[in-house]
């Protein structure tokens, strides 16, 4: 039996392997009063961080109460999980994370209750897992996902909902997601958290049906209006269209009858130069418009 405080008990030891989307920070259990005072430091925990990917954790034997030895590890790994995590705060049981109704509660400047889906993507740089094992002590992402981020985005979008009325609020929804997701960004990178994204989901929800109902209708009446006005645009269009088309028409009809005229004159200036004084007999008669008035003026 290995007997001696702090020497390696029996050869005893753990083999702890360290996966991709890890990162491990080996905290030795023994130390001085100058290692004591920095413990769970962030810029302990940084000095501390793993590069292999597998670890050696030794055993030792410590004197226990009645001078009996323990056997207990020299040191502790202290894993944080990188892996990216998806939250869906919706109201239906089908879209959410959870089963039950998440969606963030809200109002407007006119103290009109709503909710509205959130979704949410967050995870942990590499550069930044001793930043967050320093705040959250080795709490998963999920949970403060679900905690620590949530209840501030709850509050980052209650004060900008809360500063709008209704309608400004439903207009400018965008605006206000892509402010709270910057804010939220800024907030949670100080304490090694990368938020990849922050949006909105199914859209606003009433606590009151009838002004969801009310909305409804009067958005009903602003496309009937819309509809009236598009009819009266394509009437002018095509009153218009048909002016244009009469007015070409007469233009036609005009340089039809202009040609015509034309070609007649033409018809007659070439019959002039060609003719030879004489009247074909009894071929066209006296008067005919087919001589175009050249009897006319042979008779004189």
């Amino acid at each position: 039996m290995c007997l001696t405080a702090g020497l390696a008990a029996c050869g005893k030891q753990d083999i702890v392997e360290i996966k991709p989307n890890e990162t491990a920070f080996l905290i030795q259990l023994d130390g001085n009063s100058k290692t004591q005072k920095a413990f769970m430091s962030e810029e302990y925990l940084a000095e501390n961080k793993v590069a292999s990917k597998r670890v050696v954790i030794p055993y030792v034997s410590v004197a226990g109460a009645n001078f009996f030895a323990a056997t207990v590890p020299a040191a502790k790994l202290i894993m944080v999980d990188r892996k990216p995590v998806t939250r869906e705060w919706t109201r239906s049981e089908k879209t959410g994370t959870s089963p039950h109704n998440q969606a963030i509660s809200v109002e407007s400047k006119e103290s009109i209750d709503f909710s509205i889906g959130v979704v949410l993507t967050a995870s942990i740089p590499e550069n930044s897992a001793a930043k967050f094992l320093y705040h959250y002590a080795g709490t998963p992402l999920e949970v403060i996902a679900d905690t620590n981020i949530r209840g501030y985005v709850q509050a980052a979008l209650s004060r900008e909902f809360g500063a709008r009325d209704l309608d400004t609020a439903r207009k400018e929804k965008a605006l206000i997601f892509t402010q709270v997701f910057k804010e939220t960004r800024d907030a949670f990178e100080k304490k090694g958290v990368s938020i990849d994204n922050l949006g909105y989901s199914e859209g606003m929800t009433y606590s009151d049906a009838n002004i969801q109902k009310s909305i409804n209708e009067t958005f009903e009446a602003q496309m009937a209006v819309q509809k009236a006005q598009q009819r009266v645009v394509e009437a002018v269009q095509l009153r218009l269209a048909a002016e244009e088309f009469a007015k070409a028409k007469d233009a036609s009809v005009a340089k039809i009858d202009l040609d015509i005229r034309q070609l007649q004159a033409q018809a007659q200036l070439e019959a002039v130069r060609k003719w030879d004084g004489h009247l074909p007999a009894n071929v066209v008669p006296q008067g005919s418009g087919m001589l175009f008035g050249l009897d006319k003026m042979t008779a004189k």
